[in-house]
């Protein structure tokens, strides 16, 4: 078997174990990307593991990513994955002293000079200073300081793969786009390595909304005020969506909290209140669900909201833990969501306490923590509608900013 062949092996026990379809979707990868993490304590990108499951991926992953997968399977590293499926072939060698002496001696010499170059020699030195940490407003074009010792260096804006872009190594300056308003991490890479990371607050002046196409949508369509701001309430309706979505038809409305004000709260001791509905645009949607993403300096916390009866397509992610549907009862976690509900999440303690509708409140205790509150997002994938919102801080005290309105 040559090493692709171990590779596409070992996809497919992956994909059984954890009841994986063969074409994997975005919510797959992000969930692959939080159990290795759990389990290897090796931090795979969602972009790399993308690239390892496509078809037209040609290259062969780093060997600590490989040990990542193998590990996954139970395996104690890559090597022992592929000893454990070798098939043993039935010649025996024969050798005479000279050549196991020659054998042995080319061994020794190459085990020298792996050890002798290690990965810090191999990429040396690698610096990166963004111009400013905190911006406001999309789009946000931010200049990044750099040096390094390796050709062979990416620079990654965030979370998005196609944001990834090799850097001159004769070079010491670099621009890069933000178009989403987030709590980014700005990263250079080695292959999949990280090097460095630096952390790049897009920040908002109040709620921001936007329309974007499902997946990695490096064109988001920004909506204006009086698109998604009336009265009392946030809401996007089909006819703002209609000329997103052209790329995969699947158009997701997105609200975004991004003020420095919320950093005066704590991510693991605030509450957050707010009456949602949501709608489907087509029959084909019989399994709607948002998302509800809380992001802290430390760690994110994603909520799953789905239509009665949906809850096992989702994953409920807690700062590096996963809870899956297929494997964890989120049932407290469905309702009808054309209709109006109430959707609480309480954090304190590092204990989470999630409210939906008038189901009995689901409980989960973390042991990371969030960090100072930075970002609030919902995430829809029908019309959307936001009839009040609100934050409490430690001491059930309203959370009062400007940037809050119009609620």
């Amino acid at each position: 078997m040559t090493e692709k062949d171990y590779i596409s092996l070992c996809k497919k026990q992956i994909q059984a174990k954890f009841n994986l379809n063969s074409d994997l979707i975005e919510r797959d990868f992000e969930y692959l990307h939080d159990v290795i993490l759990e389990e290897t304590q090796t931090d795979l990108s969602t972009s790399t593991l993308r690239r390892i499951w496509s078809d037209k991926n040609q290259s062969i992953p780093q060997t600590k990513t490989l040990d990542a997968l193998a590990q996954l399977l139970e395996h104690p590293g890559w090597h022992e994955f592929k000893r454990a499926h070798q098939a043993v072939g039935k010649k025996s060698i024969h050798m005479n002293a000279r050549s196991l002496a020659y054998i042995i001696g080319l061994v020794l010499l190459l085990s020298s000079i792996f050890l002798l170059t290690s990965t810090e020699e191999v990429v040396g030195e690698a610096i990166l200073i963004p111009e400013v940490l905190v911006y406001e407003g999309v789009p946000a074009t931010i200049g990044f300081h750099y040096s390094i010792k390796n050709p062979n260096i990416d620079i990654e804006l965030s979370w998005n793969p196609y944001e990834r872009t090799r850097l001159d190594m004769d070079q010491n300056f670099y621009t890069g786009t933000y178009l989403y308003p987030d709590y980014h991490q700005a990263k250079l890479l080695h292959g999949e390595q990280v090097l460095v990371a630096s952390p790049i607050h897009v920040t908002t002046s109040g709620w921001h909304g936007l329309i974007m196409d499902a997946g990695y949508d490096t064109k988001p369509s920004y909506l204006d005020s009086i698109e998604f701001l009336s009265g009392e309430k946030l809401f996007v309706k089909k006819e703002s969506m209609a000329q997103a979505g052209e790329q995969s038809g699947i158009a997701l409305p997105v609200f975004t909290l991004s003020h420095t004000d919320l950093s005066s709260l704590s991510g693991d001791a605030f509450t957050l209140k707010a009456l949602v509905s949501s709608q489907a645009f087509s029959k084909e949607q019989t399994c709607l669900f948002y998302e509800v993403l809380i992001k802290g300096e430390n760690g994110n916390i994603r909520v799953p909201v789905s239509q009665t009866g949906c809850y096992g397509l989702t994953d409920l992610k807690c700062v590096g833990e996963v809870f899956s549907g297929k494997q964890n009862d989120l049932s407290a976690l469905s309702t009808e969501l054309s209709k109006e509900h109430q959707f609480n999440v309480q954090l304190k303690g590092n204990e989470m306490r999630i409210n939906v509708a008038n189901n009995p409140a689901l409980t989960i205790s973390y042991a990371n923590r969030v960090g100072p509150l930075k970002v609030i997002k919902f995430i829809f994938q029908g019309s959307s509608e936001i009839r009040s919102f609100e934050l409490l801080d430690e001491n059930g005290s309203r959370f009062e900013s400007s940037a809050l309105y119009p609620f």
